[in-house]
């Protein structure tokens, strides 16, 4: 097990701050942590998720960072990650294939990108022949990925946003016509929960494209909870939420390509998204 010791310097929800403060681990880690009491508030040991006021030594257990890699499926062929916030798929100092590679000593090869902070299933293949594969049938839309995300508002009656989105070097815009540089984007969503000022949506892109998700329902009046690029200030606020909740829960396979046909009988789904739902209980802590 590793430990760590952190110093709480805000009115938070204990997991909450465990998120924000802890590298590498998903929710699901820090929850299981708490319900085996592997979490020491003040020197004392708790099972529940407490509201800390500000000034508290939190210490908390967790695997080592084997297991914090958070693989959620392994085979000869492919890796599915169950990615956590603050870590890259590629890029960056701290990401998946760098940390893969220290800890196993083998390349890896993303097939698709997550954001920086949004959490999920995020597939790799383990050489150049299967990732060849793998970037065909994404292209054909044999392999359906889906999320949730916590917006604010509520959807209207339709059921699929169709418009179009041009790229810039650090973030999109939406227009609802075809214009110079632009591709057409189609987000697909289905309404889950929804309380007077939220809603929970389960979304579903086709070749998704840089921050679709996140811009396309913010145009319309659906902005991602957390989300400070592209979000509403004040309800971030409300909610205390620095990064968008957002994530990628679901992958379907329906692949053509005999090597890997064997994927289309794997359930790839995250079972565990009550930090989602904790949402509809409380405003704020």
């Amino acid at each position: 097990m590793k430990k760590f010791e952190l110093v709480a310097d805000k009115k938070v929800r204990l997991l909450k701050f465990l998120q924000d403060n802890v590298n590498g681990y998903t929710y699901s880690n820090f929850s299981r942590a708490l319900r085996q009491k592997d979490v020491k508030v003040d020197g004392k040991r708790t099972s529940e998720n407490i509201i800390l006021q500000g000034g508290e030594k939190v210490e908390i257990y967790l695997p080592e960072p084997k297991n914090a890699l958070n693989i959620y499926y392994e085979d000869e062929n492919i890796l599915v990650f169950n990615k956590p916030k603050k870590i890259e798929v590629v890029d960056g100092e701290y990401n998946l294939c760098d940390e893969y590679f220290k800890r196993f000593g083998k390349k890896i090869y993303a097939v698709h990108r997550l954001d920086l902070n949004t959490e999920g299933l995020v597939v790799f293949a383990k050489n150049e022949e299967i990732l060849n594969i793998l970037i065909s049938e994404f292209k054909k839309q044999h392999v359906k990925k889906y999320y949730l995300a916590v917006v604010s508002g509520e959807p209207q009656q339709c059921d699929e946003f169709v418009d179009y989105l041009v790229k810039y070097e650090s973030f999109v815009k939406i227009y609802y016509k075809n214009i110079k540089n632009s591709q057409k984007i189609i987000t697909k969503y289905k309404l889950l929960k929804k309380n007077d000022v939220i809603s929970l949506l389960e979304v579903e892109i086709e070749n998704g494209k840089m921050h679709q998700i996140r811009a396309h329902l913010s145009y319309h009046k659906l902005p991602i909870l957390g989300d400070e690029k592209y979000g509403d200030t004040k309800i971030n606020k409300l909610y205390k939420q620095k990064s968008q909740c957002l994530m990628a829960y679901k992958i379907k396979f329906s692949i053509e390509n005999n090597k890997l046909k064997y994927l289309n009988n794997i359930k790839f789904e995250v079972d565990d998204f009550s930090h989602f739902l904790n949402f509809f209980h409380n405003k704020g802590v």
